[in-house]
């Protein structure tokens, strides 16, 4: 049976692994990722049939919703995507009878889906692509940054797929830096689909076991940090032997390193949902908290000063408070800076960055990584994700 229709890149590709290992591991990588996706996926397989063959848009509008989901379950919000299609009846209407013709269409398919919010209108394919997977896995994969990982063989990603695979409109250092932040436009996706293709032809499987394949490979190699959702938080770890050089002239060295660690993390999410973002801000405004906390312990002539600034960093992450955390974060972080006209006498920092304790100041890469995302006031994101 042939699984792929014709295109034109003729990079004579090899597979390295264990085909039927890697699928067989599928299931457990997925679920790594989201508990409880590797069922929603087959679920919403069998709808994606039952959707095309009934052409409703209200029944569409659900799958559309369900599949964002599943390919960003940290990012998406299911009644904001829902809210944001419903402005949109006629381009779901062509969507969705676009989709009926996706074996005469093939990649014009995707064209009328990235007609609507999420799916494509900021120029992204990665929502686009789910559907596409969803509704015919024998000629389409979802893309993602990890897969493209795996076939450019960027570091500790090589190993599965030879020759390695370029991409003009990115490098492999873009590629690991921004994660999911990266646009996946339709030219990226072709080509990387069209890979996907020349391999499913040679090994005689449809294109979305190789999406699996690449996938489950990529979290063999750099598997995901364990997420309880709904709530991430992010752990940033400081062990005692960090303690011990935050004391000293390797300070520098060692922030540098937990944010990296930090941000590459966050990076891998990509955008995060409102309410998750909420409580990744709480949960710096609580490490600061609990960095003063520890530091005071002891020191009575101290103690005043460390109490005003816990109480007030308790009172920022209060309920009614936290929305604005972002906002005011640089009144906070001046409230403790001596060099600032909005000081309150709190002169923690200096004493506490001498005896190897976090402060404001070193987070402000984490500061800039959120306020460049999303908008400090609303706390929405700055740009569509699809």
């Amino acid at each position: 049976m042939n699984f792929t229709a014709p295109f034109s890149m003729n990079l004579d590709l090899t597979f390295l692994g264990d085909i039927d290992a890697l699928v067989g591991r599928a299931p457990a990588a997925v679920e790594s990722f989201s508990p409880g996706h590797w069922a929603l996926m087959q679920r919403l397989e069998r709808r994606a049939v039952e959707v095309v063959r009934n052409q409703h848009v209200e029944g569409f509008v659900d799958f559309l919703c369900d599949t964002a989901f599943l390919k960003q379950p940290y990012s998406v919000d299911g009644n904001a995507v829902r809210r944001s299609l419903s402005s949109y009846p006629a381009e779901l209407a062509k969507s969705l009878s676009a989709l009926r013709q996706i074996d005469e269409l093939d990649y014009g398919a995707m064209h009328a889906l990235a007609a609507l919010p999420w799916f494509g209108r900021s120029g992204g394919r990665a929502f686009n692509s789910a559907v596409l997977r969803l509704v015919r896995p024998q000629l389409f994969g979802i893309i993602d940054w990890r897969n493209l990982a795996v076939i450019i063989g960027a570091p500790g990603f090589e190993g599965l797929v030879q020759p390695a695979v370029t991409f003009s409109e990115f490098t492999t250092g873009e590629l690991l830096e921004q994660k999911g932040g990266l646009k996946f436009t339709q030219k990226i996706y072709e080509q990387y689909n069209n890979f996907l293709r020349q391999l499913a032809e040679r090994y005689e499987r449809p294109v979305a076991d190789f999406d699996l394949i690449l996938w489950t490979y990529s979290i063999q190699r750099r598997p995901f940090l364990s997420i309880k959702s709904p709530k991430i938080r992010l752990p940033l770890p400081i062990s005692p032997e960090d303690r011990h050089k935050l004391r000293s002239a390797r300070r520098p060295a060692v922030v540098k390193r937990i944010l990296e660690d930090y941000l590459d993390r966050l990076r891998e999410l990509g955008y995060l949902r409102r309410d998750l973002l909420v409580e990744e801000l709480c949960s710096l405004f609580s490490l600061i908290r609990d960095e003063c906390e520890i530091f005071g312990r002891g020191k009575p002539r101290m103690q005043s000063t460390v109490r005003r600034v816990v109480l007030a960093l308790d009172r920022a992450v209060k309920k009614e408070n936290r929305y604005r955390l972002l906002s005011q974060w640089e009144r906070w972080k001046n409230m403790v800076d001596t060099t600032s006209s909005a000081w309150r006498g709190i002169n923690l920092p200096g004493a506490m960055i001498e005896q190897g304790y976090l402060v404001f100041e070193d987070f402000e890469p984490i500061k800039k990584y959120f306020e460049n995302l999303y908008d400090p006031d609303s706390l929405e994101p700055r740009a569509q994700p699809d």
